[in-house]
């Protein structure tokens, strides 16, 4: 009886929204269409919010039943069927995972976010059928954050439930410290978000750090083995072809000292720093089990600091002297995700730097080298 008369309120109210002066007495014989659901779905959202502030679990969930017949499920009604079912004492861990797998989440987020612009009224409208018809800042969506307030302090929950709780408040910062316990390891929801964030930061450019030893193959150890250390700017990770740049330091410590001429005068040099910097290519030849490996080459340039100044009288200038020449380097890139979003590697390389293009250097450097280093993206 009680449905009924609810039943008769919508019907009452959906003709008034309408203008329409007969149609069936059953909303579930209504067309699933965008022009009933446009007009539909408020007075669906004010009965609920109605019967949900009464406390009236089972003709909410019966109302939401509806509601779903005639528009499908959707963002709200499906949240509210959720908060209005853990209200009653029913698990709701296959529901809430079926609301995170048609990423019903994303449009709470943006619902949420474009709830509290001062131009929320315009976002609705540009986005009414994104929005479910629902106009932004909806009494309903307060009344489901108080809910889902209450739910939170349950100690019945599971960790899934828990955590859909905590998103459905409202209060994404809180959402995502509850998320980072470690007794949410195992949780679906925990997981599924990190997925997200893993698949949205995929398609963003990337910076990377790295460090490791540089070592040329120089049989007079000319140039040794020296630590490394550099920076990077990628392409998003989630294409086939991937481009970096790269800025590599290598720190020059118990060299032998080499010849250097400049002007025609020699100098015996002993440097302490050189640089490459590079533009690389990389291909993603696999992906197993949560492990990239990217085959890459790459052209650029070398410096190697001399230290030689030399003061021109005429232009008022002094000018540096230094190793120049073509860097060039062949290489394969390992990486796994770590954290959230992040990932970290291995990258070992061949680099070759024909130094006998530097006029100045008179001795032989070897032009090989190979390195190996410890990669962290993010």
């Amino acid at each position: 009886m009680f449905r009924n008369v609810y039943l008769i309120t919508f019907i009452y109210l959906f003709g008034l929204t309408t203008g329409l002066s007969a149609f069936s007495t059953n909303p579930t014989s209504f067309p699933k269409d965008t022009i009933k659901c446009d007009s539909l779905s408020i007075p669906f959202a004010n009965i609920l919010n109605t019967l949900i502030l009464q406390s009236k679990w089972q003709e909410s969930y019966q109302l939401i039943d509806q509601w779903k017949e005639t528009c499908d499920a959707t963002e709200i009604n499906s949240r509210a069927a959720i908060l209005v079912a853990l209200s009653s004492g029913v698990k709701q861990e296959e529901a809430i995972k079926s609301y995170f797998q048609s990423d019903f989440h994303f449009v709470y987020k943006y619902r949420m976010q474009y709830s509290e612009d001062d131009l929320y009224q315009y976002y609705f409208q540009e986005y009414r059928t994104y929005f479910n018809y629902i106009p932004l800042r909806h009494p309903l969506d307060s009344t489901l954050c108080n809910i889902a307030k209450k739910i939170f302090s349950r100690t019945d929950l599971s960790n899934d439930e828990k955590l859909a709780c905590k998103l459905f408040s409202g209060d994404f910062t809180s959402f995502e410290k509850e998320s980072k316990k470690k007794k949410y390891i195992n949780s679906y929801v925990r997981n599924f978000h990190n997925a997200d964030k893993r698949y949205l930061a995929s398609q963003k450019m990337g910076f990377q750090l790295f460090s490791g030893i540089y070592n040329s193959m120089d049989e007079g150890q000319y140039i040794g083995a020296n630590p490394s250390l550099g920076i990077g700017l990628n392409s998003p990770i989630a294409a086939q072809w991937m481009f970096e740049f790269q800025i590599r330091c290598r720190i020059m410590q118990g060299d032998k000292k080499y010849n250097f001429v400049a002007l025609g005068d020699n100098y015996l040099v002993d440097s302490k720093l050189g640089i490459n910097l590079n533009i690389n290519v990389m291909y993603q030849y696999s992906d197993i089990k949560n492990i990239f490996l990217y085959p890459k080459f790459g052209l650029g340039y070398e410096a190697i600091f001399t230290g030689v100044k030399i003061y021109n009288p005429i232009d008022e200038v002094t000018n540096s002297y230094d190793i120049n020449t073509l860097h060039s380097n062949i290489g394969i890139l390992i990486l796994t995700p770590c954290f959230r979003k992040n990932y970290i590697g291995l990258e070992a390389s061949y680099h070759y730097c024909p130094y006998r293009w530097s006029k100045g250097l008179k001795s032989k450097f070897n032009n090989n080298a190979f390195s190996l280093e410890l990669i962290y993206r993010f």
